[in-house]
């Protein structure tokens, strides 16, 4: 039985992304809502894909474009009829707003701290990253207070949002895809001992990688690293590649840029052995946040060598699912890396040890529980 029409709002993000799509939607329609995702998308996209309606609108292609897309999509989302709207962009609060205004229940969901990105953006001048993180602090704190309710994605935001109905529904991996042992096809790519999933960039360790690979090398000269995920920009992808052609480890490390499904991703982390995560110290990386890849990692069996930074190092006080490292000294990786492909029983106890965590706290399932239990509070 149907119990509410819901539409889900971008004017950013991929309309089949992890957390908007494959988790969020699936898990409401999953429940019986009737759920559709809304947003700019090439026109293929429109249609049933597993019980979710997604319906495109023409993509912008400039800044300018993005703008205008807003009465746009105000006006489709009105169209849905949906009873609740969720929108994911702080670029849409306004539109929230109108929507609020015109009955419907509205729900933004926050997936990071956008007031904190405007110190981060490179193309924000440095001068107006202060006034531009206040004006967004301003606007979300203001236009959430007139809303049915926010999401985050960290306990930490709900002192942002102390003024209407918040809770934290975090970006945990859904274990009937991330397992040591998953149903499906094998990932064609070929078995190799180190991971890294994500997107590069120096903050996240893009750098430090080939040090350590650089480092590992000199005991360890067959060992290869894959990553999965694009770099932040040309600049980052340049460097990468000059860097490693000056340390001669070019062969050593398969870069895999194309973008892999969700539900595709925990077959192709069975097919390593450790799972590496080399954030810096930066600003970013220094603030409450959920290293969703640790999970993913550690769902699917995999021990973990990490930079040894707050947030990580919450959630290793949990249990001991591999090793941290200084984020300033390659060597402790690599030694590390060493320690764990040299001593196989002690990583398989740590990849278990992971897995057990992830299924009794750390899966998606208990979000999704949050989730439909949000959505009842502020229907």
């Amino acid at each position: 039985m149907i119990k509410h029409s819901v539409c889900h709002l971008t004017n950013v993000h991929h309309l089949l992304d992890q957390r908007i799509f494959y988790k969020e939607a699936q898990s409401l329609a999953a429940a019986g809502y009737d759920v559709t995702i809304l947003g700019p998308g090439v026109a293929s996209l429109s249609g049933d894909h597993a019980g979710v309606r997604v319906v495109t609108i023409s993509p912008p292609t400039s800044v300018v474009g993005r703008l205008m897309n807003l009465p746009r999509l105000f006006r489709a989302a009105l169209h849905t009829d949906a009873r609740l709207i969720h929108f994911h962009d702080p670029e849409l609060l306004l539109v929230g707003l109108a929507l609020r205004m015109m009955g419907r229940k509205v729900v933004y969901d926050c997936h990071e701290n956008f007031p904190q990105t405007a110190y981060v953006r490179r193309w924000v001048p440095a001068l107006l990253r202060r006034p531009l993180a206040m004006v967004i602090d301003t606007l979300e704190r203001t236009v959430a207070r007139l809303l049915s309710g926010v999401l985050g994605v960290v306990d930490e935001q709900g002192s942002r949002f102390d003024r209407c109905p918040f809770v934290a529904i975090k970006n945990f991996p859904r274990l009937e895809w991330f397992s040591p042992n998953g149903h499906g096809p094998s990932s064609d790519l070929a078995v190799c001992e180190l991971l890294h999933i994500g997107s590069l960039s120096h903050d996240r360790g893009s750098q430090f990688l080939l040090d350590v690979m650089s480092e590992l090398g000199k005991t360890h000269p067959d060992v290869k690293l894959r990553t999965v995920g694009a770099f932040h920009t040309e600049a980052d992808r340049v460097a990468f590649e000059q860097r490693a052609a000056e340390l001669g480890i070019r062969d050593r490390i398969d870069c895999c840029t194309e973008k892999v499904p969700y539900d595709e991703l925990g077959m192709l982390i069975r097919r390593h052995r450790i799972g590496l995560i080399p954030g810096q110290v930066s600003v970013k990386n220094l603030s409450p946040f959920i290293p969703t890849k640790l999970f993913e990692y550690l769902a699917c069996g995999l021990p973990v060598v990490a930079s040894s930074l707050p947030s990580i190092r919450g959630f290793y006080a949990e249990g001991d699912w591999g090793v941290l490292a200084d984020p300033s000294r390659p060597c402790e990786h690599a030694a590390a890396i060493r320690h764990l492909l040299d001593d196989e029983h002690e990583a398989l106890a740590k990849g278990r040890r992971g897995r057990s965590l992830v299924e009794r706290r750390f899966n998606w399932s208990i979000e999704a529980e949050r989730l439909i239990d949000f959505y009842k509070q502020v229907s």
